[in-house]
């Protein structure tokens, strides 16, 4: 079921750590309206859809234990409960990507199931991912590349994902927690017999980014020209699997977790996604 590249490709966006719920979760308008600045600033029209993947809820019904826990415990200290209820969910949402549970293969599979859904219907997709969504994106990815049905070398019709924008992404970090590795090094499979396509893989930090960096403090993190620490840990495994991983600062006056969430305003961001609307 070869994709179509006249019909208007797919942005399937998927978001990081989260509190609230999915119904709070407007990352999608945000790239929808990138994109749309990027297509006016060049006065082109372009048909494209935005589909956000949310899994805020599924990770909230697999913290509901340690919820319970909490409103217990501070069941007479209102500022405590709230703080304890945000420090679950975010910790929660991490501890659940490291760990190869059930709901993270629920969240993995939900993603895949979205992608295969566009893909089949012959919509080209762009996956978007941010913070802890770039790990589901980058597993999800690997996935579609290893099943034989798919990524048929040169011919990319037979491509699921056409391409992949990476922000705020903690891909480059080795870190370990009471023993347990938060983001280990995944392999990066090969697409197989292709000749001359590489799978685009454009990540954006911001050296201030404490999700970038690994440092809360607001440490900046060392960079060789534009290698942030995802290229230096990806760079040479991707190229030998015909992925093309480019690092791309974001400079800007915010810094700490200003900087994670600002990369959503970055009209570079918007630029990129027009430049693998437009391309095929």
């Amino acid at each position: 079921m070869p994709v179509d590249f006249r019909k208007p490709a797919h942005i399937v966006v998927i978001h990081g750590v989260q509190t609230g719920e999915d119904a709070d979760i407007n990352c999608e308008e945000q790239v929808r309206t990138l994109i749309n600045q990027s297509l006016a600033d060049i006065h082109i029209d372009k048909e494209f859809d935005v589909r956000g993947y949310h899994y805020e809820n599924i990770n909230n019904d697999a913290q509901e234990f340690y919820r319970r826990i909490a409103r217990a415990i501070t069941a007479s200290k209102p500022l405590a409960k709230r703080a304890l209820k945000v420090v679950i969910d975010l910790v929660g949402d991490v501890v659940t990507a490291a760990k190869k549970t059930s709901t993270a293969h629920k969240i993995r599979k939900g993603l895949k199931d979205e992608i295969l859904k566009s893909y089949r219907s012959k919509n080209q997709v762009i996956v978007v991912a941010h913070s802890l969504g770039t790990i589901y994106a980058l597993d999800v990815i690997n996935d579609l590349i290893g099943n034989g049905h798919y990524f048929k070398g040169d011919d990319r019709s037979t491509w699921p994902v056409q391409g992949y924008v990476s922000m705020g992404s903690p891909l480059g970090l080795a870190l370990n927690i009471a023993g347990m590795e938060l983001f280990r090094k995944r392999t990066i499979r090969s697409i197989r017999d292709s000749n001359y396509s590489l799978f685009p893989w454009y990540n954006y930090y911001n050296r201030l980014d404490p999700v970038v960096s690994g440092s809360v403090f607001g440490k900046p993190c060392d960079i060789d020209g534009v290698k942030g620490p995802v290229e230096e840990r990806y760079g040479p495994s991707v190229k030998a699997s015909n992925w093309l991983l480019r690092g791309h600062p974001v400079t800007s006056g915010d810094q700490w977790l200003a900087a994670h969430v600002a990369y959503w305003s970055k009209p570079m961001i918007g630029d990129r996604l027009v430049d693998l609307l437009t391309r095929n």
